[in-house]
């Protein structure tokens, strides 16, 4: 008889417990709602001189929202030349885009550095794959692949040629033509002034109000390139200044 209380106590417990639908009913809809997944691999280097306020991760982002859903974080310990992979999963209906993204620590996109759209997707049941092969995610070469590339060589460079005001910002000539370059434009300012962001023509061109120093308007095209995200891209390009020193430009 005691044999048959404790059975029957027993089957009292695993039945409340499946009958607990809580998480169990979430987990399932969220798969049945979307099991895909995307899968990253990279050789990243630069990690630790991002600084300590962001986070290099593959996130996924809802239409028109600036904060990540969800993230998997690439170790802020990562040495040069490590290969990564990273799997982001489920991917569910709600899923706009996923990238690998610098961001704050509130999940927050501060810039992207690659972007898939999941609707560009449609027949991929399984796993989406990005291959990025080597990326650099310290401070300047994020700036270099995520604003100056996508926003500003189109004037300055891109054509071959010296640039908008004689300001080259294509790869490998960016760095060595503004960090303590006079600028052309403002005498007696630097482009970028080492160590000092609002001494510097780049920042205060790119800040609210300064449309009006330049005879282009540059907040404007930062805004209309980085609708969502620009004023966090504003202070990420403010820090990396601050951080500067001539001994140390990178």
């Amino acid at each position: 008889m005691k044999a048959l209380i404790r059975l029957t106590a027993l089957l009292a417990v695993w039945l409340f417990a499946s009958c607990d639908s809580g998480d169990i009913v979430e987990e399932r809809q969220t798969a049945a709602g979307g099991g895909r997944a995307v899968k990253l691999t990279a050789r990243v280097s630069g990690i630790r001189a991002l600084g300590s306020r962001y986070v290099v991760s593959l996130a996924s982002f809802k239409s028109g929202d600036n904060y990540a859903s969800t993230v998997r974080a690439v170790s802020s310990s990562t040495e040069d030349g490590t290969d990564i992979t990273l799997i982001l999963s489920p991917i569910n209906s709600e899923v706009s885009t996923v990238e690998f993204a610098v961001t704050d620590r509130l999940r927050q996109r501060i810039v992207t550095l690659s972007r898939i759209a999941v609707e560009d997707y449609p027949e991929q049941l399984d796993t989406i794959r990005m291959d990025l092969g080597a990326v650099d995610v310290s401070a300047f070469s994020v700036l270099q692949s995520g604003v100056f590339n996508m926003a500003c060589i189109q004037c300055h460079g891109g054509n071959g040629g010296s640039g908008a005001a004689g300001l080259n910002l294509t790869e490998g000539q960016a760095l060595p033509q503004l960090v303590d370059v006079p600028s052309t434009c403002r005498e007696g300012m630097l482009r970028v002034a080492s160590g000092n962001a609002r001494r510097s023509v780049l920042h205060q061109i790119l800040s609210e109000g300064g449309e009006n120093i330049l005879h282009v308007n540059h907040t404007e095209i930062l805004t209309n390139q980085f609708r969502e995200n620009v004023v966090e891209l504003r202070s990420f390009i403010a820090e990396w200044i601050n951080n500067l020193s001539v001994e140390n430009r990178e």
